[in-house]
């Protein structure tokens, strides 16, 4: 067969968990299809044959034009596809498609339906206009958790025999680092001291990072005089402005820290050296940052919502999101119970290792071979 993917997302949303997912698939599926032929969607809209000894590329971090920059749709006339696979919530589908074609689109979550007020505007007019017709034209629709799925049947009336639910996974590159190594790389990188607890995922209003901060402020006297809240992403985001602006009121300055967007290769460092990994989100399609966590053998604390307990299970504590004295009282049991951090990194080891991208390259390709 002649399978189409595009690719973009790889190389211009790289950080964001579209562009892991579609970096790491791709990867995946070249690694065990020795079968069929692929060409892939680099940007802008170009066709790239993969030949032997192909490597794909990998983007350096996450454009914030990526869902204008993604609507422009390639050619489909002009290349041979028996399947074609759009792993960016369908977006940048182009309008015409021969009938033979077989589509496949990956829904990694319906946040524009969920959590409307919590996207951009571009974003929120482009899928809410996009995802139901793409879905609607899909073959196969790849949900990424059974609770994209439950929302895609209960939203989109999507039917179920029409969804296959993959799981992502951690990336290989997350694994144990020397804690003491880790902790002096982040310290002389981004000017970070240990002992810290960490939040990554960005400043969207349904990551929730202000209830974590008041949970924070709240432990402040439990916890000891040093301990930093770092809280990772780019300038923007819902939130971000706020954060800054309690940060300032509450005279937090040397308690949290914001080092911006951190590039993907530096993440490891960072959860190995932290005491603990919190994910307040109220909303997530999926969640790879517990499962980054867990890779390298760092303690979660995760809320109890959306697909966050199907994903972490006993690898993590979860708590109840929209209580912020349960997360207050979930930090500090964890800083303070050394019994219980060693359980955490146990169950959360063996947990992350139920998922893998070999595993989900496999799944899809079963995809693909049902449509053939």
């Amino acid at each position: 067969m002649q399978i189409g993917i595009d690719a973009r997302a790889a190389l211009w949303y790289r950080g964001s968990g579209i562009g892991t997912y579609t970096y790491q698939l791709i990867r995946g599926l070249l690694s065990i299809d020795p079968l069929n032929q692929y060409q892939l969607v680099y940007p802008p809209a170009n066709w790239v044959t993969v030949q032997e000894g192909f490597q794909l590329a990998a983007g350096e971090s996450k454009n914030r034009g990526f869902w204008e920059k993604v609507q422009g749709s390639p050619d489909l006339q002009a290349t041979d596809l028996d399947i074609y696979h759009i792993p960016q919530n369908g977006i940048g589908l182009p309008s015409t498609r021969s009938r033979e074609l077989k589509l496949v689109v990956t829904i990694h979550d319906l946040i524009p339906f969920v959590l409307p007020q919590t996207c951009s505007k571009a974003y929120l007019q482009t899928a809410l206009r996009e995802i139901p017709r793409v879905v609607d034209l899909a073959d196969y629709v790849i949900a990424v958790s059974f609770n994209t799925k439950r929302d895609l049947v209960r939203i989109l009336g999507v039917p179920d025999e029409k969804i296959a639910v993959i799981y992502e996974a951690a990336e290989p590159m997350y694994k144990p680092i020397c804690r003491q190594e880790a902790q002096a790389y982040v310290e002389k990188e981004w000017g970070i001291a240990a002992p810290y607890i960490l939040n990554v995922g960005g400043f969207s209003r349904r990551k929730n990072v202000v209830g974590l901060m008041r949970a924070f402020r709240r432990i402040l006297t439990g916890l000891p005089d040093d301990c930093q809240l770092v809280l990772v992403g780019g300038a923007g985001g819902g939130s971000y402005e706020e954060v800054k602006t309690l940060v300032e009121q509450w005279s937090l300055a040397g308690r949290v820290s914001l080092p911006g967007f951190v590039p993907t290769e530096s993440m490891p460092y960072l959860y190995s050296g932290a005491e603990l990994f919190v994910y307040p989100s109220l909303y997530e399609g999926f969640g790879l940052p517990p499962l980054e966590a867990m890779a390298c053998g760092t303690p979660v604390v995760a809320a109890r919502s959306s697909s966050i307990p199907e994903i972490v299970e006993d690898g993590g504590l979860l708590y109840d999101p929209y209580d912020e004295a349960s997360l207050s009282e979930a930090i500090l049991r964890v800083m303070l119970d050394d019994e219980l951090r060693k359980q955490l990194v146990q169950k959360g080891y063996r947990r992350k290792a139920q998922f893998s991208w070999v595993k989900a390259a496999t799944e899809t390709w079963m995809v693909y071979q049902a449509l053939a």
